[in-house]
């Protein structure tokens, strides 16, 4: 597979780049690719790989392969923090983290991520045999592998497998299963509630018709069909997130020693809180003042949510906020789904005759990374100097 995109639709980011150490390479090694030709059939009790389906179903396989679910495992930032909690815990970490970036292993028993198909992450058969699903449960996942799976549609047969419709695969709470986390009391990921409780869910809008919209494809027999797209696009594709957010100058007021500037920020695109997901991620408002001399003043209002531990420290790393280290949310601001917040932000000092005014929304996450860093040390020189 080629390097993880952190943003989809193509455009790659500087996890790209990003290389990683020997503990890395020794907990993750490279997929291979599956030989060509038809896959055998299902069978009951064994997850078979995403190039077993892909023998079919290409175009969705090509999909699913530049998404996170595809990358659970191999994504560089998670492998980051799994190595830290791994280290930190004593190894007690898979038992919260591969549940749901590696849920194969619970099923074949591959808790070090040796087989591949343990290392596809929230692969094709796992995710068509998820019968129910319990947010917060000691037991996240009822599955039962084998030849029969569901899907929003269902119907039909083929030597490899049956199909039958499965309205838990139309529903929002198939993605609570993994989208909400709670440790020690403290709500740490809520993306699933938050959904709950926005204007989407009252209309009857789910995850899937954001994050999984149909798409036009071709069948076996090359025949136009809809399908739901399998890019499952989040918050890593500059694409969704550019269609969450709205700001607006709604007026400035310029006195001798001041500029006041009212704006109106939107969380007009998503049916969650913006930021969601792991605490760590941000948004920042920035307000910015520039006069006719080019001189700006730059201001900013960061849209969070913090988690303190026992010990009232802040917790900035996802290793330590995912193994449940957090025992108070300090402070959660981010917007709801649907909300209109209004903000002032004020500028001290004399008011230019002539101004500017700019506001914009940065989505700020600024994870660990395992990279190559170059260690140099000279340890001799000599230098000699010759005439004629």
């Amino acid at each position: 597979m080629a390097c993880t995109l952190f943003f989809n639709y193509g455009v790659s980011s500087r996890y790209c780049k990003a290389l990683f150490g020997s503990f890395a390479a020794f907990l993750l090694s490279a997929m291979p690719v599956a030989a060509a030709g038809a896959p055998p059939p299902l069978k009951a009790g064994v997850v078979s790989g995403a190039e077993e389906c892909g023998s079919c179903h290409k175009e969705v396989l090509g999909k699913w392969k530049d998404s996170m679910h595809a990358q659970a495992v191999t994504d560089p930032v998670f492998q980051a923090a799994y190595m830290q909690a791994f280290l930190d815990s004593d190894g007690k970490a898979k038992q919260i983290c591969l549940e749901c970036h590696a849920p194969v292993a619970s099923i074949n028993g591959d808790a070090n991520l040796k087989e591949t198909v343990t290392r596809e992450g929230i692969t094709c058969h796992f995710c068509h045999s998820i019968t129910a699903t319990h947010p917060n449960g000691k037991k996240r996942f009822d599955v039962k592998v084998g030849t029969l799976l569901a899907g929003p549609r269902g119907g039909g047969s083929t030597s490899y497998h049956t199909s039958t419709k499965s309205e838990l695969h139309r529903s929002a709470d198939l993605c609570a299963a993994c989208h909400e986390y709670e440790a020690n009391g403290v709500k740490i990921m809520g993306t699933w509630s938050e959904w709950k409780n926005s204007p989407q869910a009252a209309k009857g809008t789910v995850c899937q018709q954001c994050h999984m919209p149909l798409e036009n494809s071709v069948n076996q027999k090359g025949e136009r069909i809809s399908v739901f797209s399998h890019s499952l696009a989040g918050g890593h594709s500059i694409v969704q997130l550019r269609k969450g957010v709205v700001v607006n100058i709604r007026n400035v007021e310029r006195f001798n020693d001041r500029t006041v500037v009212d704006l109106e920020i939107e969380n007009s695109g998503a049916g969650h809180s913006l930021p969601t997901g792991i605490p760590t991620r941000k948004l920042v408002l920035y307000v910015q003042v520039t006069g006719a001399d080019n001189r700006s003043q730059k201001k900013s209002v960061i849209y969070e949510k913090v988690i303190f531990d026992r010990k009232g420290k802040e917790l900035t790393r996802d290793s330590d906020i995912m193994q449940g280290l957090g025992a108070v949310i300090a402070k959660d601001n981010r917007i709801a789904a649907g909300e209109k917040r209004k903000e002032q932000v004020v500028f001290y000092g004399a008011t230019p005759s002539e101004i500017s005014v700019t506001a914009w929304v940065d989505y700020v996450y600024q994870p660990a990374l395992l990279q190559n860093t170059e260690m140099r040390v000279e340890m001799t020189r000599t230098e000699r100097s010759f005439g004629r």
